[in-house]
């Protein structure tokens, strides 16, 4: 029996069905195994930077015989991938920081055909700025715990409009803080904005980076009042 794991069952809830998926970063092809065990994806291609990932994924598609229905790539983010072969990407487990920089990398993924299901580990203000200012639309985002830490999951799908957001909007997005764990990520965000804030204050009250780090804790504030929910 194939168990994922909160974490990676999140993401896969989020992907579209019987659409062509491609996996990035897949590691053992857990998330390609679940999608295509439980009817949602046909058929996904599963990418990985290294061979040596690739072989544990191989162990995966043979378990589960799945040698069919997945097929295993090296690349480099979505480097090795064509656009005729994704209409959904995922991508799990690295930092919003390299994701972003692996989406930056395929100009061709800003397509409306094009759905992206993204779940950074840190750093997902680096994702949803990329987003914003390069004509994404967020459809939709979940917090799932996982291990006692709590993870983002992000889909968006390209739409061409871009806005004008405040900064506070990529720390934040579109979480509620009527859900439980939603508030919680978006308190240690806060707390981790505040913190940086606080040390700059004390040593180099002249920082440039200082107004961007208030207006982001602002912001927040102002949701807090707004939602009523009690969070400073």
């Amino acid at each position: 029996m194939l168990n994922i794991g909160p974490r990676l069952l999140c993401a896969a809830l989020m992907v579209r069905k019987n659409r062509k998926t491609v996996d990035i970063g897949t590691d053992h092809a857990y998330l390609p195994a679940y999608l295509v065990m439980n009817g949602i994806s046909e058929r996904v291609l599963a990418c990985d930077i290294g061979v040596k990932p690739l072989g544990n994924a191989a162990k995966t598609l043979r378990q589960f015989d799945l040698k069919d229905k997945i097929s295993l790539r090296v690349s480099d983010g979505l480097k090795e991938v064509s656009p005729e072969e994704a209409e959904e990407i995922t991508i799990c487990g690295m930092g919003g920081t390299l994701m972003s920089d692996i989406l930056r990398a395929a100009p061709w993924i800003r397509n409306e055909g094009v759905h992206l299901v993204l779940q950074p580990m840190t750093h997902s203000e680096d994702v949803r700025e990329y987003l914003c200012e390069n004509g994404f639309l967020i459809t939709q985002e979940r917090c799932v715990k996982d291990a006692g830490r709590v993870y983002c999951c992000i889909g968006a799908k390209y739409s061409g409009e871009k806005k004008d957001w405040p900064a506070g909007y990529f720390y934040f997005g579109t979480l509620s803080f009527s859900d439980e764990l939603s508030a919680e990520f978006m308190k240690k965000q806060a707390h981790r904005v505040k913190t940086k804030l606080e040390a700059l204050e004390k040593s180099d009250a002249s920082n440039e980076k200082l107004p961007y780090l208030r207006d982001i804790y602002s912001y927040y504030e102002e949701r807090c009042r707004c939602e009523g929910s009690g969070c400073l």
